[in-house]
């Protein structure tokens, strides 16, 4: 576990060094500021405009950074051959990989985390009404994201950073969807039935993360859903991790 720590604050330092972490959380400012500044032609219902839009963006710039990042990092560590030396130690390919999830995750974590913050201070401030709820959205898109870096460390494992980028993005995309592609399926062909509903098992199901309608309108995120969402996302984040390092531990480097 020491080894796999030792990796994750490496993944950590690294990232950090990346200028587009900088980028996203300056960016993540100015989307909060500017939905404060359009919450004024929202006919009264500024503060909503401002709690929706804000952990919309949160999630999808923390999400970004996953993908963006993530899809790069074990492609520089092969460039620039230092994955020959770290694995020359004795560590395992398996805990070289849960090393550079548990770094992508953090500091996705941490950005999320910033963001939230930023947002409960300007909705404070400006209504004087602190939304704790949004602590519970936040909580949820924290499992979200582990599950995203799963699967960026899973495409990771054998193919391009593009490719990885793709499908990622195409993972996330559909796992927010899932529910309507399996419904318009069924109304095909039993063939495309078949295959949309072993693709839907499959697929993350990232809507059952998803708690900004609650949130807006001042409901808290009840205790039974936060502990089936974590129990679900730590089930899928395993089961993704263990196929990556299946495959990442038969990959031959050349």
């Amino acid at each position: 576990m020491t080894r796999t720590l030792a990796i994750a604050q490496n993944t950590l330092r690294e990232v950090a060094r990346e200028r587009v972490v900088l980028v996203l959380a300056l960016f993540g400012l100015m989307l909060l500021m500017g939905s404060q500044v359009l919450s004024p032609l929202a006919l009264g219902e500024g503060r909503k405009v401002v709690i929706d839009f804000g952990l919309a963006g949160s999630s999808f710039l923390a999400t970004i950074l996953c993908v963006f990042l993530g899809s790069s990092l074990l492609h520089k560590e092969l460039e620039r051959r230092t994955v020959y030396a770290v694995l020359a130690k004795p560590i395992r390919r398996e805990e070289f990989l849960l090393g550079k999830f548990l770094g992508l995750w953090v500091t996705a974590a941490m950005l999320l985390g910033g963001m939230a913050v930023i947002l409960l201070a300007v909705v404070t401030v400006a209504y004087h009404d602190t939304p704790w709820q949004i602590l519970g959205a936040v909580g949820l898109n924290l499992v979200e994201l582990g599950i995203v870096t799963a699967v960026v460390v899973f495409f990771s494992s054998f193919t391009t950073p593009a490719l990885t980028a793709f499908f990622a993005v195409a993972a996330t995309v559909a796992g927010h969807f899932a529910e309507d592609l399996r419904y318009f399926a069924s109304q095909g062909t039993p063939g495309i039935r078949a295959m949309v509903e072993a693709a839907y098992w499959m697929l993350p199901h990232l809507d059952l993360f998803n708690a900004r309608g609650l949130v807006v309108h001042g409901a808290s995120v009840g205790v039974e859903r936060l502990l089936y969402a974590f129990s679900y996302g730590l089930l899928y984040v395993i089961g993704m991790l263990i196929l990556a390092g299946t495959i990442f531990r038969r990959r031959e480097f050349r």
